[in-house]
């Protein structure tokens, strides 16, 4: 599999990912021959009918990763599997109208369309379409992460060697797995690797916000499941199931490297001596939020960062119900908003922007903070082994001192306070296409 720095756009802005190239919609409409026809199930299938599900058969699924942009639909699947995969994307269950499909060949990454469902085939089997799985947009209204359902693989059903070809993880195969003797274990902070997991409705997915590979290892009661690698910036939703994960950054002197272990019984999240944080963790290391110790100690305590040199902007039309907030610039930022009568908290990758709700008939202000990451965060201390070998856990690190570029306030559909320079449609446009050129 051949891998590229894929360049993913998204209206005025674009996220970088490390993938294998991405594909576009007029690129899945060509891609829909008679060949693929034959293979999946497509909206112009006579069995693709309210009633389709009776005609269903069950499949499994295995080295599945995705990339979500925050606050947008954009999703894109990276199929790191073995089988081809085959996607309807319709805007609404049970009706058909709209449904378009892609095509995601195995080795291969395709952005989806904007839809509220996707359901994910196999090959037919026996002429019947075999689903594996399902992803439902925006189910977690604090995130907009999406929900992925998934029929993940029986045991002896992955080639290890085929997942990890550079034997950069702790896999099965290895000639230190499935000894007697546990192996020479290094213990690393998930902090420091970017690491940390969502759950919505009881799926969970772990996130790979670094700056290298991660991989996540789920072992079974009868025996090893699947290997999943998630470049940065991507995703590894988790099938449900009585199972262990073992998170892993890359082999540090040969030895297998442990970010963290998550086991799950009898659909909960039990407790281990090698947790993986969760977001709420992720981001109250790396910004400020509502729930930070530092919450009320007010801008005195805080780094004033320069909005404008950082390309930090905003656009908002008078009465419009959305606003957007951009961040041109090389780091992460995070957006304080208040939604459905809670304060959220949304991170803006580097390059990228995110579209906020707003009640333009509000008689209050509106706040939407925006701050920058912690400077000087105290590191945290990794996992040891004790004089007995048992293994004591390590601590995440304390977060250092925050920073802000300031906020803008909306009420009744008007900007009443701003301390974020705002950029018209047509400068946003320029900068857009300005970007393409240097990335040529």
């Amino acid at each position: 599999m051949t891998t590229t720095h894929a360049q993913v756009a998204s209206d005025h802005d674009a996220v970088i990912m490390h993938s294998v190239p991405v594909g576009t919609s007029h690129e899945r409409a060509a891609h829909v021959d008679e060949h693929v026809r034959a293979r999946f199930l497509t909206p112009d299938d006579a069995d693709w009918t309210n009633d389709g599900a009776a005609t269903w058969t069950a499949g499994h699924i295995s080295g599945l990763t995705y990339s979500h942009l925050a606050g947008s639909d954009h999703l894109v699947l990276h199929n790191r599997g073995s089988r081809d995969l085959g996607v309807l994307s319709t805007p609404e269950l049970p009706g058909t109208d709209g449904t378009e499909f892609t095509h995601l060949p195995a080795g291969s990454s395709m952005d989806l369309p904007a839809a509220e469902f996707h359901i994910l085939q196999a090959e037919r089997s026996e002429g019947r379409p075999v689903l594996v799985g399902q992803i439902v947009e925006g189910r977690d209204p604090q995130t907009d992460e999406p929900q992925f359902m998934l029929d993940g693989p029986g045991p002896g059903e992955v080639d290890w060697s085929d997942r990890d070809p550079d034997d950069l993880f702790w896999k099965p195969g290895d000639i230190d797995f499935g000894v007697p003797v546990a192996p020479s274990f290094v213990f690393a902070d998930p902090m420091a690797h970017g690491v940390h997991h969502t759950r919505i409705d009881g799926e969970v997915a772990v996130h790979n916000r670094g700056d290298g590979p991660i991989a996540v290892l789920t072992v079974g009661a009868d025996g090893p499941l699947d290997l999943v690698v998630a470049d940065p910036g991507e995703s590894v939703p988790v099938p449900p199931g009585d199972a262990v994960c073992y998170v892993q950054a890359p082999r540090t002197d040969d030895s297998p490297t442990l970010l963290g272990v998550m086991w799950f019984s009898a659909g909960e999240s039990m407790p281990t001596v090698l947790p993986v944080p969760t977001r709420r963790d992720h981001l109250d290391h790396h910004y400020l939020t509502p729930w930070s110790a530092d919450w009320d100690c007010g801008y005195p305590d805080q780094i004033h960062l320069d909005a404008e040199a950082a390309g930090v902007t905003y656009q908002y039309r008078a009465g419009a119900e959305t606003m957007t907030i951009r961040n041109t610039g090389d780091d992460a930022i995070a957006v304080l908003y208040n939604r459905e009568h809670e304060r959220a908290v949304a991170e803006v990758a580097p390059h990228s922007r995110m579209t906020f709700p707003v009640c333009a008939d509000a008689d209050t202000g509106q706040v939407f903070s925006v701050v920058g990451e912690r400077v000087d965060s105290l590191p945290g201390r990794s996992a040891t082994f004790s004089t007995s070998g048992a293994v004591i856990p390590g601590t995440s690190g304390k977060p250092g001192t925050a920073t802000n570029y300031g906020s803008v306030v909306i009420m009744l559909g008007t900007v009443v306070y701003s301390a974020i320079p705002k950029k018209n449609l047509y400068l946003a446009w320029s900068d857009r296409r300005r970007w393409l050129r240097k990335s040529r």
